[in-house]
């Protein structure tokens, strides 16, 4: 254990890189002369979590403790007696227990939770999950028989557990699953044959129909006569780490480097995930875009896998001189002649058909939309009017009378002139003075819930016929929210993701929430690129998903029609703007075609050309963001026959 003395400065606790063969992890800081458990790195590699045991000469006493960087200095201190042996999730938001677990929260760590009902009945020692949410978990069985099992997110929520194959339920004590954020693979720790004593470190790799391919033993620069268990790959996808131990109780943690991975995995596999695109680590999904590598070319692909049963591929259906137009844009966007951009995505008639990463980009990477938020949103709205919570004669009430914790008698003249119709459009007309929104920002604890539209119709100047003019942003998407969160059951939080995200089969996300306490509606959302194309998807299909009326087609009518033009000076002459989603012509060989964007800063866009069957999805981080110009002259003559 670190003494006071001791100065741990750097990554990793400032240790030593391993090789290919396994070294024990920062020995007597670490690893000691008692037992130590479960090291795991949070995936933005600023915190270390283990379980250790102390006193053990005197009074054996068991201790959950946490590492904790601050800069490049590492400082230690206890959290609590051991409630179990803690994991974390790749996108940082969960830290499993066994059973159960805790969620994050701005403060720290949420009150322990449990699993649910279809957990209870297995004695969990280890939890691990995907970025997809898929969790891996086994059992404390007895007699060696413990059946390691694996469950997946579907529809927001935790399948039936499902035990794995033979390929990886085989032999005896098999415990401690591992399963890869991108799902590519399983570690578990085992005894095979009939010689086998101790337990071994074992890898199965999913195969290209999804099943699970043979076992496979690591070799003896991990695995020796002793116990090898409980592996662990660093967020960053550096370092396998895994515990040991002999005949006594002391278990030390060693480490390699995660070569060892890559070397026992087979051709035919390397081959299939290369097809996907640039993976990214645990630690560049939960951190920022900024800190991720440029790619070095662009990865493109004219006939995507599909790894979701809710989004179809299929192949590039263009000439051979088309579809090399398509590709070399995106060539030429990996070289940055046309601005920085992470990722361009095509689907055609419900078909992901081409799929490129550049930049920052990377498959299954949530990206931040900027303010194609606020189009996510009227989707929202189109969500609860199919659903009865509103209807389109609503959208033209006073938007508080949807409000019913508002004072009314404090309101600012002209409050009822306020509607969605209003908001939707950017026309709510108020009138903040910024600083003093700056200052009341500081004490959130008055804006929750209903409260900030109170203190914003408390504030404003008179709300009148000239104030109700296009004014971009201007609180307007969060008036919507507010009303989202008073109309649907449960709130406006439960109802984006059991209504919409759950519903599209989303789970890699993240949805921050605004200092009302509600989820932001005009930005800081991220979703994956794929993802994006299945919003895109319901709109090109009039709100249908699966078949099925997802949206109501009377309000997605409305809000992608030209209701009003913008009057931002930055925004092209030929845009017209609907409820948060853009409208503009694109001319090709004479005829007019009309595109509908859910547009954000940055290149953030989900393009849709309806007559086409067309969705384009866009991410980026470019200033001057002129992506559209290409996306006019290359890609949509492109599937113009």
């Amino acid at each position: 254990m670190a003494s006071a003395e001791t100065k741990l400065t750097g990554p990793y606790l400032g240790q030593k890189a391993p090789g290919l063969t396994a070294e024990v992890f920062a020995p007597n800081i670490i690893s000691t002369k008692g037992w130590e458990y479960g090291v795991v790195f949070a995936p933005n590699m600023k915190e270390m979590y283990m379980v250790r045991e102390v006193n053990a000469d005197t009074k054996p006493e068991q201790q959950f403790v946490v590492y904790e960087k601050d800069g490049e200095n590492w400082t230690v201190r206890v959290i609590s007696k051991r409630v179990g042996t803690p994991t974390l999730s790749p996108n940082n938001k969960i830290m499993f227990f066994g059973r159960g677990y805790k969620e994050r929260t701005k403060d720290g760590w949420s009150e322990m939770k449990r699993l649910g009902p279809d957990f209870e009945p297995y004695r969990i020692m280890r939890v691990t999950s995907s970025l997809n949410g898929t969790i891996a978990f086994d059992e404390a069985g007895n007699n060696g028989n413990g059946i390691l099992r694996y469950s997946t997110m579907e529809h927001g929520k935790l399948s039936t557990p499902k035990p794995f194959p033979k390929e990886i339920n085989t032999g005896m004590w098999n415990a401690h699953p591992f399963i890869a954020p991108d799902e590519s693979y399983v570690i578990w720790d085992g005894q095979r044959g009939k010689d086998t004593r101790n337990s071994d470190l074992f890898i199965s790799f999913k195969e290209l129909d999804g099943s699970w391919g043979e076992a496979i033993k690591f070799g003896d620069n991990v695995n020796t006569p002793e116990n090898e268990f409980a592996a662990q790959l660093s967020p960053d996808g550096k370092y396998l780490f895994f515990n040991r131990n002999g005949d006594d109780r002391s278990v030390d943690t060693y480490w390699v480097d995660a070569t060892v991975i890559e070397d026992l995995k087979p051709a035919h596999i390397k081959k299939y995930l290369a097809k996907l695109g640039p993976l990214p680590t645990a630690e560049q999904a939960s951190g920022s875009l900024w800190d991720i590598p440029v790619l070095t070319k662009a990865f493109t692909n004219i006939k995507p896998v599909s790894t979701d049963s809710s989004l179809v591929t299929g192949k590039l259906p263009l000439s051979k001189d088309k579809a090399s137009a398509i590709t070399n844009l995106a060539k030429e966007i990996g070289e940055g002649k046309h601005g920085k951009y992470d990722s361009l995505l095509i689907a055609k008639n419900n078909k992901l058909v081409f799929e490129s990463y550049h930049q920052r980009g990377r498959f299954g990477l949530a990206h931040g939309q900027a303010s194609a938020t606020k189009g996510y949103t009227s989707l929202i709205v189109g969500r609860a009017i199919q659903l009865g919570y509103l209807s389109m004669a609503d959208l033209h009430k006073p938007l508080i009378s949807f409000l019913k914790e508002l004072d009314t008698s404090k309101l600012v003249a002209g409050a009822d002139k306020i509607t969605l119709h209003k908001a939707l459009t950017m026309q709510g007309g108020l009138t903040i003075d910024r600083d003093k929104w700056q200052e009341i920002e500081k004490a959130p604890e008055q804006l929750k819930g209903q409260k900030l539209v109170q203190w914003l119709l408390q504030e404003s100047a008179a709300i009148t016929d000239e104030t109700q003019s296009y004014k971009y942003g201007n609180f307007n998407p969060m008036l919507v929210m507010t009303v989202i969160d008073a109309v649907v059951p449960g709130g406006a939080e439960v109802f984006i993701k059991t209504e919409i995200l759950d519903k599209l089969n989303i789970s890699n996300y993240k949805w921050d929430t605004h200092a009302s306490g509600l989820p932001q509606a005009g930005w800081m959302v991220s979703l994956t690129s794929r993802d994006m194309i299945k919003l895109g998807n319901v709109v090109v299909n009039k709100g249908k998903w699966q078949g099925e009326q997802f949206i109501s087609p009377t309000y997605l009518s409305k809000a992608t029609s030209n209701i009003i033009k913008p009057v931002e000076d930055w925004m092209p002459d030929e845009y017209r703007y609907g409820y948060f989603w853009y409208s503009m012509p694109v001319v090709v060989e004479g005829k007019t075609y009309e595109l509908n964007v859910a547009w954000g800063g940055g290149g953030n866009r989900v393009i849709v050309v309806e007559e086409l069957g067309l969705v384009i999805a866009i991410t980026g981080h470019d200033r001057e963001d002129t992506i559209m110009n290409q996306i006019s002259d290359v890609v949509i003559p492109a599937f113009v026959s």
